[in-house]
């Protein structure tokens, strides 16, 4: 398994104008980046700015555990069990 830099990962929502499917939300995972993509109009503007400052001190404080997949290819979606 390789090293992933914990102090590194980070979590963030953004707010976007379209998401295919008539999703609301939809997360995006990258190595040591795992973005919630939310459709505007569904979170209000203050909410989005107190969940990114909660992200953003949990990541920040390595207090975020993700096991990111280190097999080559493309990210796969997994779900929770």
């Amino acid at each position: 398994m390789a090293d992933v830099d914990m102090a590194r990962a980070t979590a963030r929502i953004e707010l976007v104008d379209y998401l295919p499917g008539g999703r609301a939300i939809y997360p995006v995972e990258i190595q040591g980046e795992l973005v919630w993509l939310i459709l505007r109009g569904e979170m209000s503007d203050r909410l989005h700015a107190e969940m990114n400052e909660y992200l953003d001190f949990i990541t920040g404080r390595g207090l975020w555990l993700q096991n990111w997949d280190v097999a080559p290819g493309p990210t796969q979606l997994r779900h929770a069990v």
